[in-house]
């Protein structure tokens, strides 16, 4: 009687122990990677894909684009620049992002992507871009936490926030811009980088 007292003890141990071990592990390993929820529920699939474009030279993505790329002059470190058809993607993280990096890597590691393309691809007119930016903000009013604010950059009409990923979108009369960084960065901060961003 005593050990088979003595035997559930030393087994209820053991699964305990077991359990404990496969918890911390399991803790370990999905803090480094997407969870199913984020992987299918908030964010698209792309989202975990490597970003697309050819990983070129700041003079090599502007002899290929029919805007004049910017920079804002808050950006902390430039990494990478992709170049995407007429679309550039300039990605700005703390440490060397590997060239395969997905979106969900850039924001993992606190980055920045700036995303600007030819305003004639993307809404064609700047009226026209603004009304969908307001359209957009509208259909978002009623979120209670990320619902887009309007906002003005340099002068343009845009709108900022998110849930998810905090953005911030513009355009000028040539092209479309959009910062995205992860939903922990401060919104002000990424208006600010915005706004340093020069106008054509």
């Amino acid at each position: 009687m005593l050990k088979w007292k003595n035997m559930r003890i030393f087994v209820l141990l053991i699964a305990m122990i077991l359990g404990l071990s496969s918890v911390f592990i399991y803790l370990s390993i999905r803090g480094s990677m997407p969870s199913e929820a984020e992987k299918t529920g908030l964010f698209p699939a792309q989202y975990f894909q490597p970003i697309a474009g050819q990983e070129v030279s700041f003079d090599q993505a502007q002899a290929s684009v029919p805007f004049k790329i910017n920079m804002p002059t808050k950006m902390e470190i430039f990494v990478q620049l992709k170049l995407n058809g007429d679309a550039v993607k300039i990605i700005c993280a703390a440490v060397k992002l590997s060239s395969d990096a997905s979106y969900f890597d850039v924001l993992n590691q606190n980055g920045i992507i700036l995303y600007e393309a030819p305003l004639s691809e993307t809404y064609g007119t700047l009226q026209f871009a603004e009304n969908n930016l307001r359209a957009i903000i509208d259909s978002t009013k009623d979120y209670s936490d990320g619902g887009l604010k309007p906002v003005t950059v340099n002068g343009y009409f845009g709108c900022v926030g998110g849930n998810v990923e905090h953005c911030v979108t513009w355009c000028t009369e040539t092209t479309y811009y959009q910062l995205t960084a992860s939903n922990k960065y401060p919104l002000q901060e990424l208006v600010a980088m915005a706004q340093s961003i020069p106008v054509n």
